[in-house]
């Protein structure tokens, strides 16, 4: 009877973790699409767009994940953005003009590649996650809300500042 009782124990622990990494990654695509949809509008448009070319993903080994088409006039052509981070190492979560997701040292990769002739490929490590949602003035509340449902998926996130 007793493995019986742990299965059912250990089932819907992890049966609650994947409902709540569901609900981040509900939270993440929303917003990412918003951001899409709304950045010309935003006060802080200065040219930059970006296109979603993978939504954020958590995979097998719980690295969170996506992919972004961008333009600028900072570059020639076009970028290719992905980034990646086990979710275990995320820190915080906080916002100066865009949302950043905090990290330990050297967790997060960052692949940028230039789509143009040469398709040039860059990876690099840092702590940063950058979310690329600036266009979206006081949202804190979703800060919040994304804050709450990393808790509730077992990684904690500490919230210290949130400017626009």
């Amino acid at each position: 009877m007793k493995p019986i009782v742990l299965f059912l124990l250990i089932f819907g622990m992890w049966n609650t973790n994947s409902a709540q990494e569901k609900k981040i990654l509900n939270i993440l695509n929303r917003e990412l699409k918003k951001e899409v949809k709304n950045q010309f509008k935003s006060r802080l448009f200065n040219g930059d767009t970006i296109s979603i070319v993978k939504e954020f993903s958590i995979d097998q080994e719980k690295k969170l994940s996506f992919e972004i088409r961008m333009t600028s006039s900072y570059f020639t052509g076009t970028q290719l953005i992905k980034q990646e981070v086990p979710l275990a190492k995320l820190k915080k979560i906080g916002k100066d003009i865009q949302i950043i997701l905090e990290a330990e040292d050297d967790s997060v990769i960052t692949t940028v590649t230039n789509a143009k002739a040469d398709e040039k490929t860059q990876t690099s490590k840092s702590n940063l996650f950058y979310l690329y949602m600036s266009s979206e003035q006081n949202n804190e509340k979703m800060g919040e809300e994304l804050q709450n449902a990393f808790k509730k998926a077992g990684y904690p996130l500490i919230k210290e500042y949130w400017a626009d």
